[in-house]
C-alpha cells in the first residue's frame, strides 16, 4: 500500500512518527496521524484543516504524552530543579526571564526534547486504529479512482474512523466531520 502514497503522503507518515517519538509515545495512533495531515500543509489536508482552526497546536495539546514527559505533581519524567541548578552557580530565573522577554511567557513549558534516547527504536508501531485509518484511506483512494494516496484521502481516512480523540478536536474546532469531509472532498476534486 504505501508504494502508492504521494511524497506528500509520506511526509505525514513522518511528522506524526516524529511528534509520537517527541511525545514518548510508544504506538502511534490517530492523532498523531491528524497532527501529520496538519503539518504538511498539503491543500488536501492541511488546507482543509487550518480553515477549520484545527492546526498542529491544537493538536499536539490535545495528545496523550508519555510517562518521560509528563509535568506536575508526582510526574515521573525528568523535572527541572531551580534550587540544584542556582547551586552549581545557574541562574535559572535570570535563564527563564530573558527567554519569556524573547519568545512569551511559558515558552520553556512546551520546549520538546528532540534528542533520541540511545537504545530506543526511531519507529512507534501503529495501533490498531492508525491501520484502519491507512485501511480507509485506501478505500478513499479507490472509491474515487485516484492512483495516488494523497494527504485529504489520508484526512478522510481518519475522519471515517469515528474516532473519539479526531472527532473531539473537529468539534471543539466549531466544525463538524461531515463538514470537514466536504471540504477534504473538494479539494481533492480540485487538485484531480
Amino acid at each position: 500500500m504505501f508504494e502508492r502514497f504521494t511524497e506528500s503522503s509520506r511526509a505525514v507518515l513522518v511528522e506524526a512518527e516524529d511528534l509520537a517519538f517527541e511525545l514518548r509515545s510508544g504506538v502511534l495512533a490517530p492523532g498523531h496521524l491528524l497532527y501529520g495531515c496538519a503539518e504538511v500543509r498539503h491543500d488536501t489536508a492541511g488546507r482543509p484543516l487550518r480553515d477549520a482552526g484545527i492546526t498542529g497546536l491544537v493538536i499536539r495539546a490535545a495528545l496523550p504524552r508519555g510517562p518521560e514527559t509528563a509535568t506536575g505533581p508526582g510526574a515521573s519524567g525528568p523535572q527541572i530543579d531551580p534550587d540544584a541548578l542556582r547551586a552549581i552557580g545557574v541562574d535559572y530565573d535570570g535563564i527563564r526571564a530573558a527567554t519569556e522577554r524573547t519568545f512569551g511567557a511559558g515558552a520553556l513549558d512546551g520546549a520538546p526534547d528532540r534528542r533520541l534516547p540511545a537504545g530506543r527504536p526511531r519507529k512507534p508501531r501503529f495501533t490498531p486504529e492508525a491501520k484502519r485509518a491507512l485501511e480507509q484511506a485506501l478505500r478513499v483512494t479507490t472509491e474515487l479512482h485516484h492512483r495516488r494516496i494523497e494527504p485529504g484521502h489520508l484526512l478522510l481516512g481518519l475522519l471515517r474512523l469515528d474516532d473519539e480523540l479526531v472527532t473531539g478536536i473537529v468539534e471543539r474546532a466549531g466544525s463538524t466531520v461531515a463538514g470537514l469531509s466536504a471540504t477534504v472532498l473538494a479539494q481533492l476534486a480540485a487538485a484531480a
